[in-house]
């Protein structure tokens, strides 16, 4: 459900503005509206929101070093440990850049082995120069050894290095490349890239200890920067009024938490005007179910919030949500492995994460529980099975041509309860008159689908109902063709009447049709699970040993890859039809803005 709201407006003298909306901070419970302008630009809010963006930047780089937590350290600042990670980080770059350089210089000299740039000088000034060439095999030309002072160094691949002697520097004319070879030695070389590597680890550890340490103060900075930011955000929102002198803010507040705002409005003497809300105010949405609805609320919050002005579909779709789950991954075996692993979670999370885990945990009772109704057991058919005690349960597991059925039935249901929520929320919104269309359908659907099913079944007379058809037909039909449009004359009635239904019945027969997913999903699963046990106890032969552990490892990456996908779509699918064909039947608007009450970040719940 949705809780009720109260519209607050209150009157401040300029000078009591700032410590008046202290103690509304403190207080913690008033949603502040906005201006209708949307966002106010501002240059100190601009400033923290990049500072709050270098922080944010520098975390995730410090947390990706993946390091123990170290003692604070609170000789550091956030501003500092930011900076400081932007100079090292710069520094690794530049002195990576250093060995790539280096490795250059290497990949150069390797070719030629070691040597002495001491000894080629003393030739040069004996009159004699060495001249460096590399050239491919195919074009090395054996005629040169003849012509010159050659001496082949070596061979790399398909490349040939070797020196010419000659009396004169300059390098003879052959079809070769001329090497320009760096002024260092291999060994200095080596030692250089040595030195380089030390200096990148030690400008490592220098972010580790950071990472290690500075985190936390990170955070804490990240958190003062996000209510700064809140805070002159709220500030900005005020208006100004009687010649500056006094500003005017409003604010939401749930109704059964009035009694705390009041007490703190005493205290400050401030003078407010208390008003419901109108149909023209955008008001905050906070939800308000019972322990298991709300676990459902991460689900609904992936599509959008209903606005303050509908019902909120939380707790009517949550049961639907659980069954479709286990229907579509619909294996025992499975269900129970979702059981004890969200049981695991739910002891380890953190508080923040416990909703998930138990809402998981839920997805397995669902599955548990359907995959009995399906007779599967890890892709083994139980139905199959000569065991004693499960002949008590065969009485419940339904063949496939059953669980087809139950699917349809179950959407049938789902999309009749829609309309049904539906025509409670035209009731409560506009009045009776614009449910009477509405109403007209649930009884055609009901009255006649329901008399022609009890005939098939001969649960009912045929004459009798074919009666009650007849009439169901008529009384739905002048409901859903002539009050369509409340306030409109009966032929314009007629026409849109006539238009909505040929939308409504083609719309009806897709959405009944959806549904069978849930049946072709958990079909899959069952099928696929089965051929991978065939394939692990018939495909490996009779190898003592060898056998058996090609059988467990077939079983264990088969249904892990079975589970995988079954789960996923056990998720994705029921969120389509929940979103899509049971939504739609309720005539869900959404865009509803969450309840967040201005308050202090430690006391943040969202």
């Amino acid at each position: 459900m949705i809780a009720n709201m109260l519209k607050y407006t209150f009157l401040v003298y300029h000078n009591d503005y700032i410590g008046f909306l202290e103690q509304i901070r403190k207080a913690g419970i008033v949603h502040i509206k906005e201006k209708e302008e949307g966002v106010i630009q501002d240059t100190e809010i601009a400033n923290i929101v990049k500072s709050q963006q270098q922080i944010a930047e520098t975390v995730k780089f410090l947390k990706s070093r993946k390091v123990d937590e170290a003692e604070v350290s609170h000789a550091l600042d956030a501003v500092n440990i930011v900076e400081k990670i932007k100079y090292l980080r710069l520094q690794i770059e530049l002195k990576k850049a250093d060995i790539q350089a280096v490795n250059k210089e290497i990949a150069l000299l390797e070719p030629w082995g070691k040597f002495s740039w001491k000894t080629i000088s003393n030739l040069k000034q004996a009159g004699s120069f060495l001249h460096f060439f590399a050239c491919s095999k195919s074009s090395y030309d054996l005629q040169w050894k003849t012509n010159y002072n050659l001496f082949e160094i070596s061979r790399i691949g398909a490349i040939v290095y070797f020196v010419i002697l000659g009396d004169t520097d300059k390098a003879p004319d052959i079809k070769a490349d001329l090497m320009k070879l760096p002024e260092k030695n291999i060994k200095e070389l080596y030692a250089s890239r040595k030195e380089i590597e030390i200096e990148i680890d030690e400008i490592n550890a220098e972010m580790n200890y950071l990472a290690a340490s500075g985190i936390q103060v990170l955070n804490e900075a990240e958190n003062k920067n996000k209510a700064e930011i809140d805070f002159k955000n709220v500030v900005l929102q005020g208006t100004n009024e009687a010649d500056n002198k006094v500003k005017v803010i409003e604010g939401w507040i749930p109704e059964d938490q009035e009694d705390g705002l009041v007490e703190t409005l005493d205290q400050t003497g401030v003078f407010y005007l208390r008003n419901k809300p109108t149909i023209k105010d955008n008001v905050p949405v906070l939800l308000k179910n019972n322990a298991f609805s709300k676990l459902f609320e991460l689900v609904g919050s992936l599509y959008s919030l209903p606005n303050y002005r509908e019902i909120d579909l939380t707790p009517f779709f949550a049961p639907f949500f659980m069954l479709f789950f286990g229907f579509c991954l619909g294996d025992t075996g499975y269900g129970l492995i979702i059981m004890l692993a969200t049981l695991l979670m739910i002891r380890k999370a953190k508080p923040n994460m416990k909703p998930v885990w138990k809402l998981g945990f839920l997805f397995g009772i669902a599955t548990v529980l359907m995959g009995i109704v399906g007779g599967t057991f890890f892709g083994v058919m139980l139905v199959d099975l000569d065991i004693a005690w499960l002949e008590k349960f065969k009485a419940i597991m339904l063949d496939q041509n059953q669980l087809m059925v139950f699917s349809v039935v179950l959407g049938i249901i789902q999309i009749v309860f829609g309309m049904c929520l539906k025509a409670a929320r035209a009731i409560k919104l506009d009045g009776i008159m614009h449910a009477l269309s509405t109403i007209g359908w649930i009884v055609i659907i009901v009255g006649v689908g329901g008399s022609f099913g009890l005939s098939k079944t001969n649960m009912l007379n045929a004459d009798l109902a074919k009666y009650l058809m007849i009439g169901f037909g008529a009384i739905g039909g002048v409901l859903a063709l002539f009050f369509n449009s409340p306030g409109k004359n009966i032929f314009l009635n007629l026409g849109l009447g006539l238009w909505d239904t040929y939308g409504t019945v083609t719309g009806l027969l897709g959405d009944v049709l959806s549904y069978i997913r849930l049946f072709a999903l958990g079909l899959s699963s069952a099928i696929l699970g089965n051929v991978f046990n065939q394939l692990a106890f018939d495909l490996t032969g009779d190898i003592p040993v060898v056998s058996q552990l090609l059988t467990v490892l077939i079983l264990l990456v088969g249904h892990s890859i079975n589970f995988f996908m079954a789960a996923l779509g056990a998720f994705v699918h029921p969120l389509r039809l929940t979103f899509v064909e049971f939504y739609k039947n309720t005539g869900f608007s959404g865009g509803g803005k969450a309840y967040q009450p201005f308050r202090e970040m430690e006391e943040a719940k969202y």
